[in-house]
């Protein structure tokens, strides 16, 4: 037992100095591996395809006899795909948009917040579900900018029988990670001083929109250098995120900062809690006629 002990103590010292990414190099590996992901996806279809196309050519093949009551390959994957119409459109959100991008992929880890993700990794909560079908969209960017999305949409289907699964997972995230550290450095007086950047998840609203849902909230400080405490006089970032189902489909909507209100019962622009609530129900009802069962 005394082993045991100190096996877990020397666990909890090495992950305590791991030091993360910034929460926006985390979001861009995300992505950059949930492309690449399709892409091996799609080389792979395409060797198998070109395989059989060689053996065919190569030698004579008796073609086999039809087997009544087995379904064609090709039709059940058909029925798996989410067609564009089922996502969100730019006219669906007040915002000023620059650029509406998409991509699907087969086989997706549903992502619900990167940043999230990887204090429930250093934390021991199970990562989430793998979707059989995928389809996402950066839905707003800032307009003549080069800065992270304003908006991002990812559409899932998953087994029947997981979504329960999933919000289960996703309230033990919140449970475990309602305030993480992320460790790093940054200048303070022209010199290179280690910081610590505190994150705080809290759930703002659930069950407004289709069979499931659940609206996170996420704020960023600005982060304080270890040696002082001391910390850039710089407003906090707030981002916010929403998980809805609908049957067999689920959708994870996340609004970056310069899209989300500070202070929800405040003036400026942005998108208040009320507002993100109305866009999960679109989104919602966007899911419904794609959905297993329909709406």
């Amino acid at each position: 037992m005394r082993e045991d002990l100190h096996f877990v103590d020397r666990l909890h010292r090495d992950l305590g100095g791991v030091r993360w990414a910034e929460p926006e190099k985390i979001r861009a590996r995300a992505r950059r591996r949930s492309r690449r992901t399709a892409a091996l996806a799609a080389t792979a279809v395409l060797a198998v395809l070109s395989g059989s196309a060689y053996a065919v050519a190569g030698r004579p093949v008796s073609p086999a006899p039809p087997v009544a009551g087995v379904p064609v390959p090709t039709v059940a994957a058909r029925s798996a795909e989410i067609p564009p119409e089922a996502l969100l459109s730019a006219r669906d959100v007040r915002l000023t948009t620059g650029a509406q991008l998409g991509a699907s992929g087969l086989g997706e880890a549903v992502r619900v917040d990167p940043v999230l993700e990887a204090c429930g990794r250093e934390r021991g909560v199970a990562s989430l579900a793998t979707s059989r079908h995928s389809r996402s969209q950066t839905l707003l960017l800032p307009v003549g900018a080069v800065a992270p999305p304003l908006l991002t949409q990812d559409v899932y289907r998953i087994d029947p029988g997981q979504g329960p699964l999933l919000f289960g997972a996703v309230a033990l995230l919140l449970d475990a990670c309602a305030r993480w550290e992320v460790s790093g450095s940054g200048q303070r007086g022209g010199r290179t001083v280690p910081t610590v950047t505190p994150h705080r998840w809290e759930r703002s609203a659930s069950g407004f929109a289709g069979d499931e849902s659940v609206l996170l909230r996420h704020v960023s400080l600005p982060p304080a250098s270890v040696v002082d405490g001391t910390a850039p006089k710089i407003a906090p970032k707030v981002e916010a995120t929403m998980v809805v189902r609908v049957g067999d489909l689920v959708t994870v909507i996340t609004a970056g900062p310069a899209a989300v209100k500070v202070d929800d019962t405040g003036p400026g622009p942005g998108l208040s809690r009320a507002d993100l609530e109305g866009l999960g129900r679109t989104a919602a009802g966007r899911l419904c006629a794609a959905a297993n069962p329909r709406c």
